[in-house]
């Protein structure tokens, strides 16, 4: 009888032995998920501020006083390493992009086709933008005061969004964008070309050094005195700025801010729009 007990006793024993080092396993992954976590978290607050810092970069580059050295807003790629983040930066005067409240109906409509829309539903959607800012018989029109509210129009769905904001805007003024700093979606839709023409065009512009110069205010937005412009379109300005961190942690930023004067006695920039998105580079 006691053999039997102390059988009953070693097997208690061993389970209850088998049962924490379970519960601990499970603490300890527990406790290691967590930590990974927090690694995380860290990592991208990092990254968060890498971008924020090629910002203040972007800032600076356009601001500078010798033509030499400023950088200029045609969407050509500025990358740096920033405390272990590589940063790439993209500035793009809006002057170059569609705006919602401006541009005419066959513009809209050769954006959104240039974005991936068939003809039937690019035009459905240039429609709507007409409509919305235009008002109709319903009621007055309500200009857009922001890129994100394509995302109400019928038709629209966020892929097509994805691939269109970076194009557009509701800060230019202008009915046709400035071809000197339009990116490639905008290009093809100003000149009735294909995307792949238009990206070799852009690819193209942006490998020539910058001359100084403005655009002409014409509907293709050609350069008085030369093929490209720097820094010269105007003081609002797109930038895209995207912080990678070694283990793959990235923060995108997209804000559109109006510059001040160099040399004047005020805030270099004032924000317009900030946005932290996904593959935001153009």
């Amino acid at each position: 009888m006691k053999r039997r007990e102390r059988g009953t006793a070693l097997l208690l024993v061993l389970w209850t032995t088998v049962l924490l080092a379970g519960l601990l396993a499970g603490v300890a992954a527990a406790s290691r998920s967590h930590s990974q976590a927090a690694l995380y978290g860290a990592e991208h607050a990092r990254a968060e501020l890498a971008a924020e810092a090629g910002l203040a970069h972007a800032v600076a580059g356009l601001r500078a006083p010798g033509l030499q050295q400023q950088w200029v807003p045609d969407g050509r790629p500025y990358s740096f390493d920033f405390d272990g983040a590589r940063i790439t930066i993209a500035v793009v005067d809006v002057s170059g992009l569609v705006d919602l409240n401006a541009a005419p109906v066959e513009l809209l409509r050769g954006v959104f086709q240039a974005a991936g829309a068939d003809a039937a539903r690019a035009g459905q959607l240039a429609a709507a933008v007409v409509g919305s800012r235009g008002g109709t018989s319903n009621g007055p029109g309500r200009p857009f005061r922001a890129v994100d509210q394509l995302v109400r129009l019928p038709g629209m769905d966020m892929a097509l969004f994805t691939r269109v904001a970076g194009a557009v805007t509701v800060y230019s003024g202008r009915n046709f964008p400035d071809a000197s700093y339009a990116g490639p979606q905008v290009r093809a839709a100003l000149r009735g070309v294909g995307t792949a023409q238009a990206a070799a065009l852009v690819r193209a512009r942006r490998a020539r050094a910058a001359q100084r110069g403005a655009g002409n205010g014409q509907a293709f937005g050609a350069v008085a005195n030369g093929p490209l412009v720097a820094g010269y379109g105007g003081v609002v300005e797109r930038v895209f700025s995207v912080a990678e961190m070694p283990d793959g942690n990235r923060a995108d930023l997209d804000v559109t801010l109006r510059l001040a004067l160099t040399g004047a006695q005020a805030r270099p920039y004032k924000v317009l729009d900030w946005r932290a998105v996904s593959g935001a580079a153009p």
